[in-house]
């Protein structure tokens, strides 16, 4: 059919204004969701916000732990106390906070003893890989080194450095952070192993499924993978934060944050939380909305550069309630928050870390509180916590008396890097050690640190 002249100089006409206004809104909307996403600041729009992809963070998907069991098995935590015993013989070791915290020397009866449920994903991990016939040299042969990645090995009581991959200078101070935990756990009896190791947030970004890694953080679904203390333990700090060592900032924190210098009562009732954004912008940005404009709500973007709105950790401290939010993987700034005598509000995890099975949502051991991937009962949980004190204060308690005076302590990193070892041994049966002695396969841990910094960065060791 052939068009009339004024019909098509119209549809002409037309074209020419719809096709860039489309063009433009299209645009338009791309650059807003890039500019949800990458925005540190408080600037985008709730609309916004609610159209961002969930990206990584796969908001509907978490992890439930229910080790209850383990935790109704910690003995009382008490501080060390010079009262003579009358019983004519010793009574059973147990861990006291104040003499045990610091001694990375404890047994493994006692480890076990005073660490009821810390090692669940070692022995999770042995399950699996028992059933896969153990870990073959093969297995950790195939596995390529990629930036944030180490292999080493550990031979008579002593650590050995065989590879290094870091990308970046970050890389390199965790994973020295890393190699240095390891050799303060280190004891004569340990078994001889051979391991790769990474600290990159996540394992997809530098292994496939079902390969025998060390890591920081695992979703419930990757059970091929063992899971590490992270680098924080040791100490921490970058060019825009001097966190230092975990039991220093303890330390610190001990110091005004016990009940006798800053009473409950005097805590700001307020939920307190500072992060980046656009570490997965949208479960982040839902805690920013579900707390604005709230009376209880003291929730603001961070933006490392400038230092606005920081708060330091001991300054968290002051705040009744404390929020935990996930970024692109875990967010290993839940260890420092569970330092504080406060509340941990926390959405439902979807990454593990080796001492998350020792959270409790609920009952007489409840240590922190749970709520909704997107936030959707905060309101009613702090309304319901600040309501009831005496309830906030007892969960506050517990979680001082789980994690700050026990499974965070020295003592227990020690002990679950024994354990780690000694559940990776029992899993890699029939795959004995190489036949080159130890300095012909490595270098000793005490000299790696000799190096040059940018010796380290891609190290291969060659006798």
């Amino acid at each position: 059919m052939t068009v009339p002249f004024p019909s098509r100089r119209i549809y002409r006409i037309s074209c020419l204004i719809i096709t860039p206004c489309l063009v433009a809104i299209i645009g338009m909307g791309i650059f807003g969701l890039w500019f949800g996403m990458n925005s540190d600041g408080d600037n985008v729009h709730p609309l916004l916000t609610q159209l961002i992809p969930a990206g990584h963070c796969t908001c509907k998907a978490s992890t439930t732990f229910n080790c209850t069991s383990c935790v109704d098995l910690i003995t009382p935590t008490t501080f060390e106390t010079a009262s003579p015993s009358l019983s004519p013989s010793p009574p059973a070791w147990t861990f006291v906070y104040g003499r045990d915290d610091r001694n990375v020397g404890l047994t493994r009866s006692q480890c076990q003893s005073s660490f009821p449920g810390l090692f669940e994903d070692v022995h999770r991990a042995v399950r699996f890989w028992a059933s896969r016939d153990g870990i073959q040299k093969e297995s950790l042969d195939g596995i390529k080194l990629r930036g944030g990645m180490a292999r080493a090995m550990i031979f008579n009581g002593n650590l050995y450095v065989i590879e290094t991959r870091a990308a970046q200078e970050d890389h390199r101070r965790k994973i020295l952070g890393v190699l240095s935990s390891i050799h303060r756990a280190l004891q004569d009896n340990v078994p001889d192993i051979e391991f790769i190791f990474s600290i990159e947030d996540r394992v997809d970004d530098v292994s496939g499924t079902g390969q025998p890694l060390w890591v920081l953080g695992r979703k419930a679904s990757e059970e091929s993978v063992w899971l590490i203390p992270d680098f924080g333990f040791w100490a921490w700090g970058n060019p825009s934060s001097n966190i230092g060592p975990y039991d220093q900032v303890v330390e610190t924190i001990e110091r005004i944050d016990s009940e006798d210098r800053m009473p409950w009562s005097s805590k700001t009732q307020k939920l307190l939380w500072r992060g980046k954004l656009s570490f997965s912008p949208k479960l982040r940005r839902g805690l920013l909305e579900a707390a604005r404009n709230k009376p209880w709500g003291d929730v603001k973007e961070l933006v490392w550069k400038k230092k606005d709105n920081f708060i330091s950790m001991q300054n968290h401290c002051k705040y009744m309630f404390v929020a935990h939010v996930e970024g692109r993987a875990f967010s290993s700034s839940l260890k420092y928050r569970q330092a504080c005598r406060s509340v941990i509000v926390a959405h439902k995890l979807q990454y593990i870390q080796h001492h998350h099975y020792l959270l409790q949502s609920d009952g007489p051991h409840q240590n922190f509180v749970e709520v909704e991937r997107d936030f959707s009962d905060l309101s009613e949980k702090m309304s319901e916590l600040l309501a009831n004190p005496e309830m906030a204060r007892k969960i506050a308690d517990n979680s001082v008396k789980t994690f700050r005076q026990r499974y965070l302590t020295r003592a227990a990193e020690a002990c679950y890097w024994r354990e780690l070892w000694e559940g990776w041994a029992s899993a890699s049966r029939g795959n004995p050690m190489p036949d080159e002695l130890p300095d012909e396969r490595g270098l000793r841990y005490e000299s790696f640190l000799l190096l040059e910094s940018s010796d380290m960065m891609a190290f291969s060791y060659k006798p």
